[in-house]
This record gives C-alpha cells, structure tokens and sequence, in this order.
C-alpha cells in the first residue's frame, strides 16, 4: 500500500521524534484516519530524501518518528521559470499546482496591465499563503521532494530583469514552434517562461518582452485557454529538454 507523504518544516532525523502542526494532525487523524504506529512518509524541501516514520497519536497532537529514509531525486535535468501574469484567482490556483506537478522550479507572479484584479497588500499576503499551501500539497502527491519558490514581483519590467541570463519564450501567434527554436535555446540555462492573463499582454508589454530578447513561441494553430497554455508550454520544454519523454 502506497504511504501518505506529509511535509514538514521540521528538521527530520532517524530516531529523533518531532510534533507535528496542529493542521496536519488533524489531516492524519480525521482525514486519512492511520491509527497508533501506522507508517507515513516525510520530507521537508529541503533535502532529497523521503523519510519513512511512524506515527505516534494522542487526543491533541500526532508526533512521528523517522524510522529509515531513501534518496528521492525526481526533479528534472533542466531549470524552469515560469513568470505568469495574474488572472482569475481560480485559474493562478490551478496553474500553480499543475506547474508544480510539471517540475516548475520557481514560479513569479506579477499585475500585467490587462489583468482585472490587482492583488496588493493584506489580501497579496493571505493569496501567497494560500498559493504556498498549493504547492505544498502538490508535491506530497506527485513526489517531489523540493518545493519551488514562489515569489511576487513589482512588474513585469522586474520580471524581465530577474530572467536575463536565461532561454526566453514568450506565448504569441506571430512566433515559432518549439522545435524551431530548439537550436536557438540552451538546456543549461534557466528556461523562463512568460504567460499573460486572460485577453493576452498589451502591445506595448510584448514590444517590452521583445527589447529584453524574449522569443515568441506558438503551441499550435489553436487559440489556447491561460491555464491551458501554461501547462502546454512547460511539459513542450519538458519533451523537447526535460525528462518528459
């Protein structure tokens, strides 16, 4: 039977029992319900490793004790970038979590010009938590054992300047495929991926894309959905360079 992985923000060593935060021990017990001495997996993001534990359960907390660990490298060969425009809020969520389940490495949101609901403040914190809680939840399933970074920028301008020692694509109609562009691209470096919000960057951003040396790229003839272009492109990089074969 296949374990439960659970991550932890805890150091994790063999012996060396740790508690567990109150809502994962809610999500073991009355979610998963595992009894007294079951078997779970942990990892902390940290390290490749998955650690095999057990499980120790009381009226008010779970604690687990790492019993062995195995080598868990499941991350692709190449570094991937993904700077998306922010949408609907329901679409950011499914993106966040099918990229990550993609690979992604570090994952940059931003306020484009065409998107409707700029994000700021008290409610930008609550959002990046939530998001952070996707990714997480992300890797417990698919079995990454390193989360990527998630970070907000200031602009796009910012995002252009954080992608420039990198392979640059940028989603437009005029563009080539990506096996055209495959002998322009070089798998060593970071491959940044750049995706408007619903309705598409505004001429000017392209031009602005275009002056920092992004390459227009096409996924075919079909008119393609946010979220669905996103999760087009990264697994398009991942054939052709990755190890999606």
């Amino acid at each position: 039977m296949r374990l439960s992985r659970i991550y932890t923000e805890s150091e994790l060593e063999i012996g060396k029992s740790i508690d567990l935060p109150v809502a994962t021990s809610h999500y073991i017990s009355h979610v998963l319900r595992l009894k007294n001495s079951q078997e779970i997996i942990l990892f902390n993001g940290r390290l490749s490793f998955d650690y095999c534990s057990t499980i120790q359960i009381s009226k008010k907390k779970v604690s687990a004790t790492p019993t062995s660990r195995k080598p868990n490298n499941v991350e692709s060969p190449i570094q991937t970038a993904l700077f998306q425009a922010l949408g609907k809020q329901e679409h950011i969520d499914f993106i966040i979590q099918k990229a990550t389940e993609l690979g992604i490495n570090e994952i940059h949101l931003f306020n484009s010009q065409r998107t409707q609901t700029h994000l700021k403040g008290n409610r930008l914190e609550k959002k990046l938590t939530h998001w952070q809680g996707i990714i997480i939840s992300a890797c417990e399933q698919c079995g990454r054992s390193s989360l990527p970074t998630l970070h907000f920028q200031p602009s796009l301008q910012h995002c252009l300047s954080l992608s420039a020692k990198s392979n640059k694509l940028i989603l437009d109609f005029n563009g080539e495929s990506i096996s055209e562009l495959s002998t322009r691209l070089k798998p060593d470096l970071t491959f940044s991926m750049l995706i408007g919000p619903e309705g598409g960057f505004s001429e000017a951003e392209i031009e602005l894309a275009g002056k920092a040396e992004f390459l227009p790229c096409i996924l075919g003839p079909r008119t393609l959905r946010m979220e669905t272009a996103v999760i087009s492109i990264i697994a398009v990089v991942q054939h052709y360079f990755g190890d999606m074969q």
